[in-house]
């Protein structure tokens, strides 16, 4: 098996916005770069030598002969399966009744060699714990809201609230309190968009950004696919798409925001295919709001969790989930992870970022989360 780590960098057009803060957003990027170019080797390096533990165990297990003759029968099976799939005949050849007998000649193969699936099974479950470990999620995560069973919240949060904010209907505060809100809604002009695929040499990991900055448009669809999955596999995409605008701090303090977000689309679909009967996986989709003020104070990005999918299979299944409503209105509240100076200009991105994850033990794995957002206002403000 061959680790491989995407390391593509961001990509941001901050150019309209004054020349002290883009150069700080500029300085912050290019550190937030580096840093995450070496977790993410790290990340995949950890990941890599889980997979190939994994196999040395089994192949203990089996002993180096019936781990050798093990694998050229997975070999030849695999090849059998796409043989008896090719048109004319494959046309009416049922795929499930072909994936039945290669698992029997499977179950056989063990049988014959009297080892116990059960074992098979436990060392796979080691290696998905392990690997959950790895991949695990930014601890710089909150809950987001949905706006209509959590009005009271909202209300409460902004005296713009009383009105009809998503239609424009507000007025500008123009007292001088340091820690009055100032409202920023379509156009945009700047954006922020990344992605970093991590995953061995089973998996195709790709993805799709959406980013209309002048509607406030976001979205972001990441591709999973394993579609002949050998040992232990495994796949992360993590990628984010963002609107970007200037903000002037009144005061020194964390920056805070309110970030009214209209669902556009919000769809988790994973397929599995168990191969061999002893197989196993485990696949999550993560989506959040995010905020990402780029200053050299602030450490990393903050995430609203929005929706998720988590599920360990070891069959054939799928699953198509959609929790959000469309043209529903959700919103989050976040904080900047550091504070920012008084009086200097600061680039400040919403928008939405998806962490997708998966690891698996000969389950062929067809994985998508589609997910797309307006961002109907940002609220900003230097928090009390």
């Amino acid at each position: 098996m061959v680790p491989m780590v995407g390391t593509d960098r961001t990509v941001h057009n901050f150019r309209q916005f004054p020349v002290e803060a883009r150069r700080s957003a500029e300085a912050t990027a290019e550190e937030r770069d580096q840093r995450l170019e070496a977790v993410t080797k790290k990340r995949s390096r950890r990941a890599a030598k889980l997979s190939a533990e994994a196999s040395q165990r089994l192949r203990r297990l089996l002993g180096d002969d019936d781990w050798a003759e093990l694998r050229e029968l997975m070999r030849q099976e695999r090849m059998t399966v796409r043989d008896l799939l090719q048109p004319p005949e494959g046309l009416t050849t049922s795929y499930d009744a072909v994936n039945r007998a290669r698992r029997r000649k499977a179950r056989a193969f063990l049988r014959s060699r009297d080892i116990r699936r059960e074992a098979i099974v436990a060392i796979a479950a080691d290696y998905h714990e392990a690997l959950a470990d790895v991949f695990a999620a930014d601890e710089n995560v909150g809950p987001g809201f949905h706006l209509g069973h959590h009005l009271d919240k909202w209300l409460s949060l902004s005296p713009f609230h009383d009105r009809a904010l998503p239609w424009g209907v507000f007025e500008p505060d123009d007292s001088d309190d340091p820690h009055r809100w100032e409202v920023f809604r379509p156009p945009f002009f700047g954006f922020n968009f990344g992605f970093v695929p991590v995953r061995n040499d089973n998996f195709v990991v790709d993805r799709l950004h959406t980013l209309n900055p002048s509607v406030g448009d976001v979205g972001i669809s990441i591709t999973m696919k394993d579609d002949d999955a050998g040992d232990f596999d495994y796949a992360s995409g993590d990628g984010f798409s963002a609107i970007a605008f200037a903000f002037v701090p009144p005061t020194t303090g964390l920056v805070e925001v309110l970030i009214d977000a209209q669902c556009v689309e919000a769809t988790h679909r994973l397929d599995t295919t168990d191969e061999w009967g002893w197989s196993n996986s485990h696949t999550s989709q993560q989506n959040f709001l995010m905020l990402d003020v780029l200053h050299p104070n602030v450490a990393e990005p903050s995430y609203a969790a929005m929706s998720t999918l988590d599920e360990t299979t070891d069959d054939d299944e799928s699953f198509h989930q959609e929790k959000l409503t469309r043209g529903t209105h959700y919103f989050a509240q976040l904080f900047s992870a550091g504070p920012v100076p008084a009086g200097q200009s600061v680039i400040v991105c919403a928008g939405t970022r998806s962490f997708d994850k998966s690891g698996t033990n000969d389950v062929s794995i067809d994985s998508t989360s589609d997910f797309r957002w307006y961002i109907s206002s940002v609220e900003v403000r230097i928090s009390p």
